[in-house]
């Protein structure tokens, strides 16, 4: 009992003070500990404190949380097994022995039900890369991002695949992904922090954006400058421009450029099976197939209404 009661003296607190205290005072120590670790790490000193000892304050406060936990277990124990007096301990060992094998048993039927759907995810895998390897090489793949959904309610995209083959014959495969983020604001977070993690992880050669997610993916800079690309000069100074910067790693707006084109009234925007209110359309700064890319806004530029 008096290695407890150090227990609690070494953490700052009065002898079986609460649990809540207990993990607060720690937390502190943690917080504490990591910023001296931090500041060693660059090579800086911590100031000196000779009384605090994160090993011993760690020590001390695994202590506490084993002495709860047996407190616990025994107060558990004799209100479950009490009653039976002196053969508590054969109703101790056969309720223990009965909760054993009931979850061994449990276990063993997750592990079956588990190892069915294993098997067959896994032939579904299989049979999904035998189909893909089968397919010629995507032409260009095409992201839509903001508020758009397919009118096909057609989850693969195909429909919209096909509307891209039907414009570019000579190419034989389209691929398109849509990242889903509303309009509303106070309901994107979420939605945004699942974009930002498939930008960092897919790279589609064209982005389609709408107006709401326009500023937040050139702020990302994402896209290839168009201003700079020569094909395009003759419409540098259109309607269908869509300017922006990027954010630097100081959150500084750079230099304003031309990233983007609004393709809402051009070819684009026939026969499209997606929803949309606009089409903004920019080519992604590393994408695998750039020259595609290119060809796919300099046909749609091409059919834009003269102004």
């Amino acid at each position: 009992m008096e290695d407890i009661k150090k227990a609690y003296e070494e953490l700052g607190l009065e002898p079986f003070a609460s649990k809540d205290l207990v993990e607060q005072r720690y937390g502190q120590a943690l917080r504490k500990h990591k910023a001296r670790a931090k500041l060693e790490a660059q090579g800086q000193t911590p100031e000196a404190d000779d009384k605090f000892d994160f090993d011993k304050i760690t020590e001390a406060y695994r202590a506490i949380l084993d002495y709860e936990t047996k407190k616990y277990t025994e107060a558990f124990e004799q209100e479950e097994y009490g009653k039976y007096k002196k053969m508590a301990g054969q109703a101790k060992k056969i309720d223990h022995f009965w909760r054993y094998y009931k979850v061994h048993t449990f276990v063993a039927i997750g592990l079956v039900i588990a190892l069915i759907y294993g098997v067959i995810a896994f032939l579904d895998r299989q049979e999904e890369k035998r189909y893909l390897a089968s397919l010629p090489p995507v032409d260009v793949a095409v992201s839509f991002i903001g508020n758009y959904y397919d009118t096909t309610e057609d989850s693969s995209y195909e429909t919209t695949n096909q509307k891209f083959l039907t414009d570019f014959p000579e190419y034989q495969r389209f691929k398109t992904d849509l990242i889903y983020v509303p309009e509303d604001p106070s309901m994107q977070y979420a939605y945004l922090q699942k974009a930002m993690v498939m930008l960092m992880t897919e790279t589609p050669d064209i982005y389609i954006a709408d107006e709401p997610m326009k500023d937040w993916t050139l702020q990302q800079g994402l896209y290839v400058k168009l201003d700079e690309v020569k094909s395009l000069s003759h419409l540098m100074d259109s309607k269908y421009v869509v300017k922006g910067a990027v954010l630097d790693s100081q959150q500084q707006l750079g230099e304003e450029h031309v990233y983007m084109l609004d393709l809402t009234e051009s070819k684009l925007a026939e026969d499209m099976p997606m929803a949309h209110t606009k089409l903004l359309v920019g080519i992604r700064a590393d994408a695998p197939n750039y020259d595609k890319a290119l060809q796919f806004i300099e046909y749609y530029a091409a059919t834009l209404p003269s102004e």
